[in-house]
């Protein structure tokens, strides 16, 4: 299968290339510059089978040329593009909406919402025209099912208008071979996470942290169990989500008997 990874340069992006890569399918990789995208192909070339491809290019999904792009030459490398991943986004969570400012609140928009909305476009027409379909996924979290969180309030608006946007695109594409899915990775602690906790005043800080040891996980935890499940889609509407509610009843049971940890590692305390 050949792949391709919006926002694949580092974080959860990074993730799924590898855990791809690992399962004998090639991927192409991106990210907004050139010098993140070079190591990533780098690294990401030393865990690949012998055989397995991997490639990347600059792009910013909020320009549907850098998409075309990225998709042309998708093609020109393995042939045929079989699944489009959308996964490259912006976040700034932890502050009011007062304290966003303009240019995070319109980086959001930008990333999430207009970037997957020209990713999905471009894969649709791609897949129509090259025969055989192929899956888009979406990348939901926060939000994405109505639950209202403060401090994520802008960005917890792009990823509910995704979902409106995704459940849209399977009843369009209803009939056709290309197949629309959707993915919530839960919480994870990425560089971009890392960022975020920097970035906001030490209450609110404090506050951010506090419920990370239980709902927070390491990239490589929630990575190989997503992208299996990604594999394994047979049916167009097909959704991964990493936290369900069995899942955090587990760890809020097992939270009694055994404190959970995930920001030590980052010299991070709660």
């Amino acid at each position: 299968m050949n792949i391709v990874i919006t926002g694949s340069t580092q974080g959860l992006g990074s993730g799924y290339a590898r855990e791809f890569l690992k399962r004998g399918h090639n991927v192409m990789v991106s990210g907004r510059k050139q010098a993140s995208v070079d190591k990533a192909v780098s690294d990401l070339r030393r865990v690949a089978p012998a055989g397995v491809r991997v490639a990347g290019l600059p792009c910013d999904v909020s320009r549907i040329e850098d998409v075309q792009a990225l998709w042309d030459a998708s093609v020109r490398e393995f042939g045929r593009v079989d699944l489009w991943f959308n996964n490259a986004g912006y976040a700034r969570t932890g502050v009011t909406f007062l304290e966003t400012k303009p240019t995070e609140l319109a980086a959001m928009v930008r990333s999430n919402v207009i970037g997957t909305m020209n990713g999905c476009q471009v894969a649709l027409a791609g897949m129509k025209a090259q025969g055989g379909g192929g899956w888009i996924y979406l990348t939901l979290g926060g939000g994405a099912k109505g639950r209202v969180v403060p401090g994520m309030a802008v960005y917890s608006s792009t990823k509910r208008a995704l979902k409106y946007f995704a459940d849209c695109l399977i009843k369009e594409t209803r009939g056709t071979q290309v197949r629309i899915g959707t993915v919530s990775p839960g919480i994870n602690i990425t560089e971009g996470m890392l960022r975020e906790i920097e970035e906001v005043a030490p209450a609110a800080r404090a506050r951010m942290l506090k419920p990370l040891n239980l709902i927070g996980d390491h990239v490589e935890t929630t990575t190989p169990w997503i992208v299996d499940r990604i594999l394994a889609g047979r049916e167009s509407g097909h959704d991964v989500t990493w936290l369900t509610g069995g899942r955090m009843m587990k760890r809020l049971f097992a939270s009694m008997f055994r404190k959970r940890d995930v920001l030590s590692r980052y010299g991070l305390k709660a």
